[in-house]
């Protein structure tokens, strides 16, 4: 029997940790081959970035999606849908990169094939979430949410290795063929994950009959997304002073507006939202907007650093956070209680990471500052993380809006950020600084970012608020009465 059990605990293990770190594994081998599709699609490397952008925003749309298309009864079906079209996708990639057809008929295979790729992997992270959260024993629930936390960086870890010493030695084609094959993983894995769960979860609160349909509340935050993504594709493309992309700023900030008006009727039927739940969330999105690596990174490049200099800043920045996440888990799993504390823990990692980085331009190649820099935030944003999901979780139970919630925090907050920091560094450019000024400016909004963070967390702390329905307990994270 307790093999059965440890046979079951591993098969879930590696589901949820596949389900959060395939869509990582396809972003970073785009990323670490950017010059390889810049030859293949005859564009610079630059605008390789719009193939990344695509991932991306099929995950988001996917990921904004799922609260309201997922269910307990719907959830192998939907599985089993998005792992053939993962596999196609990828498949389709692998395909032509061999055959070579046409420019033409490469460019649209590659961008349908990543749009559709990038909506349909990104699935499998709330549908992982989905497991955890059915999962009866707290300390195991506990530790898959370390596992689901962890999947991010440890592919971070892992593919650049892989694309390096298999994908530019086989091939990239044939090394989207031997992706292909991975997606195809869940379906044997579904049947163990999902075999008993065809009956109606009967812990979710009841939906009132006036509550409108999912497909009425998906829609808006859905058409919220499509303008969001239309924007920064306009960003990009144009410029932010382009008429263009003002005017779908200025839709999408309309969109946002009416959608916060009208959560209260949008949100009825999907069960009590706990006020603790939200903030822990708000929190997460705020510090998801220094946390890209996108600009500090892009620095060390600008300024002709060493290729392994920025591979191994990278490999010590995802072990770091590996290492915070499985500890802040333990931690959890031990002191269920502290949720909270570790979040705060996490911030000052954070400021000091984040203050590091924006001494950068003042000095000569430092290496020791870019990697202790790049440790310190990380090991914060990993803290940070596993804290707020692991509370989360725990005061989720009665809202599936809530419990699929992360995913989409995490990929909407570094969109978001990558879009914040792109502005703000255009905009710098424009106001006539040089382009170390604007690294600086860009740095100096990072610490801004993790200061209101901070205030958030001091207000809440201060205020001694409590939820509606919650214990005294849940201001450290306790699980709600």
């Amino acid at each position: 029997m307790h093999r059965l059990l440890a046979l079951e605990g591993l098969i879930l293990a590696m589901f949820v940790l596949l389900g959060n770190g395939l869509r990582s594994i396809s972003t970073t081998t785009v990323s670490v081959s950017q010059s390889e599709f810049a030859s293949f699609l005859n564009i610079s490397v630059e605008k390789t970035d719009v193939l990344i952008e695509l991932l991306l925003g099929g995950a988001v749309l996917a990921l904004a999606l799922a609260p309201f298309v997922i269910s307990v009864r719907s959830a192998k079906k939907i599985a089993v849908i998005f792992a053939v079209i993962t596999t196609a996708c990828y498949a389709l990639v692998g395909v032509t990169m061999l055959v070579d057809p046409a420019l033409e008929i490469r460019e649209a295979v590659v961008i349908a094939s990543f749009a559709f790729s990038g909506f349909s992997v990104a699935f499998f992270a709330p549908l992982a979430q989905l497991a955890i959260n059915d999962e009866k024993d707290p300390a195991m629930r506990s530790r898959l949410t370390t596992v689901w936390i962890s999947a991010q960086p440890i592919a971070f870890l892992v593919t650049p290795q892989l694309v390096k010493y298999v994908a530019f030695d086989i091939g990239t084609g044939n090394y989207f063929l031997i992706m292909a094959i991975l997606p195809l993983v869940f379906l044997i894995f579904i049947p163990f994950v999902f075999g008993e769960k065809g009956k109606a979860d009967d812990t979710l609160a009841p939906v009132p009959a006036d509550a409108p349909k999912a497909w009425k509340r998906a829609l808006p935050l859905i058409i919220a997304v499509i303008a969001f993504e239309a924007w920064t594709a306009a960003n990009s493309f144009v410029g932010i002073d382009s008429i263009i992309s003002l005017t779908l700023m200025a839709v999408f900030v309309a969109i946002v507006v009416a959608l916060f008006l009208k959560r209260k009727h949008l949100t009825r039927g999907a069960g009590e939202v706990p006020h603790l739940a939200i903030f822990l969330l708000c929190v997460l999105f705020v510090l998801e907007i220094p946390t890209t690596g996108l600009y500090d990174t892009a620095y060390l490049v600008r300024h002709l650093c060493s290729a392994d200099l920025i591979d191994n800043r990278a490999t010590l920045s995802a072990a770091s956070q590996i290492i915070s996440v499985f500890a802040t888990g333990a931690i959890l799993v031990r002191y269920p209680h502290w949720g909270t504390r570790m979040v705060g823990l996490s911030l000052p990692f954070l400021l000091a990471g984040m203050v590091a980085i924006y001494f950068y331009p003042y000095q000569e190649i430092n290496v020791p500052l870019f990697y202790i820099s790049k440790m310190l935030s990380s090991i914060g944003m990993g803290t940070a993380t596993a804290a707020v999901i692991g509370v989360v979780a725990g005061l989720g139970a009665q809202s599936k809006i809530v419990a699929l919630a992360p995913a989409f925090i995490i990929m909407f907050g570094t969109e978001v950020g990558i879009e914040i920091l792109e502005i703000v560094f255009q905009s710098s450019k424009l106001a006539g600084l040089d382009i170390n000024s604007a690294y600086e400016v860009v740095f100096a909004v990072q610490i801004v970012a993790v200061l209101v963070a901070i205030a958030l967390m001091l207000h809440w702390l201060t205020g001694k608020r409590v939820a509606p329905g919650l214990p005294p307990s849940a201001l450290s994270g306790g699980p709600a009465a």
